[in-house]
C-alpha cells in the first residue's frame, strides 16, 4: 500500500544505520528479548485495561517486524545470523 511505501522511505536511513551497527551493539536482539520477556504481562494488562502497556508492546512488535523485513530483504542468511549472535565483550 501507499502508506507502507511511505513508511519504508521514511525509515530507510535508520534501518541502514542499524544494519551497520547492530553486529557491534546487539540492539535488535535486545529489543526482541525485552519484548519477549514482557509478553507474559500482556494478558494481565488487557484484563486491567492498561492501554499504555498494550500500546508500547504493539509499537515494539511493529518496529521488530519493520526491521526484520529490511534485514531479510537485504541480507544473506549468514549475515542475518550475525545480527542474532551478538555476545557482549568483557
Amino acid at each position: 500500500s501507499a502508506d507502507l511505501k511511505l513508511l519504508e522511505e521514511a525509515t530507510i536511513s535508520v534501518c541502514k544505520s542499524l544494519v551497520e551497527k547492530n553486529p557491534r551493539t546487539g540492539n535488535l536482539g535486545a529489543l526482541i528479548k525485552v519484548f519477549l520477556s514482557r509478553t507474559k504481562e500482556l494478558k494481565i494488562s488487557a484484563e486491567c485495561q492498561n492501554h499504555l502497556f498494550i500500546w508500547q508492546a504493539h509499537n515494539a512488535l511493529f518496529i521488530i517486524c519493520c526491521l526484520l523485513k529490511v534485514f531479510i530483504s537485504q541480507m544473506s542468511e549468514e549475515e542475518l545470523q550475525l545480527h542474532f549472535t551478538y555476545e557482549e565483550k568483557a
